[in-house]
């Protein structure tokens, strides 16, 4: 039993003493070039508390190795060990900085490569005096003296320059309490952002939204701004093949303007042609037939003058609708060729454009031929196309000739003359059509026939064979002792037949 107990009393003391944290603090080591005045004792600090104390310093040939301990800190291999000083005395202190991932083991070493000293004075002194010993006294004499007569010659701006600073000084002194203002608004600004924090983040996520969605709709606005562009192109190309078109929509604006200056009397018209209406609806309702009598209506001799000069103050003169309508002159009938069988006048030449050989346009915008011949300047067979020989258009500028397959000059063509009989009107000559006329087909069964005995004129309206009108009743002799009483001729008074 005795031996047993000494058995065990040896096993657990050869064990303790290979379990040395249990019962002591670990000393780690650290390798420096120097002491720097470190003294066993003093503080050893990790992240500004102190955790241990040196415990031992030593030689090593060229480096001091100190032994100290952190209490149940530990560190990793890669830390480093920094001597500081820590009063204005000169006490020091290391300064561990715990790095790498594997921990450093009890006992073991920091290298020299891991730890560093602090300048001391004596380092400074002896590098100032190890770094003089080479200096040229006498340079360094006449560089002092350069130096003191450069600050004697600029003495007065270096006055100047402190005054100014001075002054600068003194001007924020006095606005002090302005300054102290503004950043008591700058702090009020701050404070109002802050209070709206949530809605100014709305806002920002409402920007984005936005933004988002004009994303989202660009390439409908772009595919919108390329189709408003190609509308603009047709417009654009509309205008220039058609350089009366400015002429055309300042007579609608006339016109516009006239119907709303008359818009009070349009309104009456059409009150009153509703009565009309009615009645005439119910005139006709009744069989296949109708009268209407028309008042003040005065017969079309007389009336067409008036009309006539009605669309002329308009721009439509009816007995040149060529010019009137603002055709171009390219596109005038052609006066050599050949009117339609039904009487309507030939076609205009053919422009060459629109094909590889002719890409076009074959009268270009601008020129004389885009535009309608004055008076006097009308096509003729010995002349098809007079716009062609004018060297300048009316508005400037000098261009190709067109490319039209107009007719060739023929001075012994037929010029215009009368149309078809029946486009006149009664009495009155047919309106002049160039080119060639045609021999009018047969009529219909049944058709009118008109008399072209005198060429371009209508036959005149035949007479009304109607029954001669009844005898008046004649004079009355009225009373006796009284005048006789008109009769029939010119009219009966009322109440004169008794």
């Amino acid at each position: 039993m005795g031996l047993a107990a000494v058995t065990l009393v040896t096993a657990v003391g050869a064990t303790v003493t290979k379990v040395p944290m249990i019962f002591a603090t670990p000393t780690y080591y650290a390798q420096f070039a120097d002491a720097a005045g470190l003294a066993v004792g003093d503080y050893v600090r990790i992240d500004g508390v102190n955790v241990g104390e040196v415990t031992s310093m030593d030689i090593d040939r060229d480096k001091v190795v100190v032994g100290f301990n952190i209490g149940a800190n530990t560190v990793g291999t890669d830390s480093r060990a920094l001597i500081k000083t820590e009063t204005i005395l000169g006490r020091k202190a290391i300064e561990v900085e715990p790095k790498g991932s594997n921990t450093l083991a009890p006992r073991g070493t920091l290298p020299v490569g891991q730890t560093s000293t602090p300048y001391q004075i004596y380092d400074a002194i002896f590098d100032v005096t190890r770094a003089s010993q080479g200096w040229d006294t006498k340079a360094v004499k006449e560089s002092l003296n350069v130096l003191s007569e450069t600050a004697n010659q600029t003495s007065p701006h270096l006055s100047a320059a402190l005054d100014g600073v001075a002054r600068f000084a003194e001007t924020v002194g006095k606005r002090d309490e302005e300054v102290r203002a503004l950043l008591a608004n700058a702090n009020k600004i701050a404070t109002v952002l802050g209070d709206r924090s949530g809605q100014v983040n709305a806002l920002l996520v409402n920007a984005q939204i936005l933004l988002h969605a004009l994303n989202q709709r660009g390439e409908a606005i772009s595919l919108l701004l390329e189709r408003v562009s190609k509308v603009s192109h047709q417009l654009q190309a509309t205008i220039d093949e058609n350089p009366n078109i400015n002429h055309v929509l300042e007579q609608l604006k006339t016109i516009g303007d006239i119907l709303v200056a008359r818009k009070a009397d349009l309104a009456d018209t059409l009150v009153s042609a509703g009565k009309f209406v009615a009645s005439l609806s119910e005139a006709i309702a009744t069989g296949p037939y109708f009268k209407v009598m028309v008042e003040n209506l005065l017969p079309p001799q007389l009336m067409q003058p008036f009309v006539d000069a009605a669309f002329k103050k308009r721009g439509l003169d009816p007995q040149d609708f060529w010019r009137s309508a603002g055709l171009p002159e390219a596109k005038w009938p052609d006066p050599n060729g050949t009117r339609f069988p039904n009487g309507a006048p030939p076609a205009p030449p053919v422009l060459n454009e629109g094909t590889p050989e002719h890409p076009g346009p074959a009268v270009p915008p601008g020129s004389p031929c885009s535009y309608t011949p004055g008076a006097g300047a009308d096509p003729t067979p010995a002349d098809p196309l007079p716009c062609a020989h004018v060297p300048t258009a009316p508005f400037g500028g000098n261009y190709a000739p067109p490319d039209i397959n107009t007719s060739a000059p023929n001075p012994a063509g037929v010029p215009a003359g009368p149309g078809v009989p029946s486009a006149n009107f009664p009495g009155q000559p047919s309106p002049f059509v160039p080119g060639t006329a045609v021999p009018l087909p047969d009529a219909p069964l049944g058709g009118r026939a008109i008399d072209d005995a005198v060429p371009g004129y209508g036959p005149p309206p035949p007479a009304i064979n109607v029954p001669p009108a009844p005898p008046g009743p004649g004079p009355n002799a009225g009373p006796a002792g009284s005048a006789p009483l008109p009769g029939n001729p010119p009219f009966l008074p009322p109440g004169s037949q008794g």
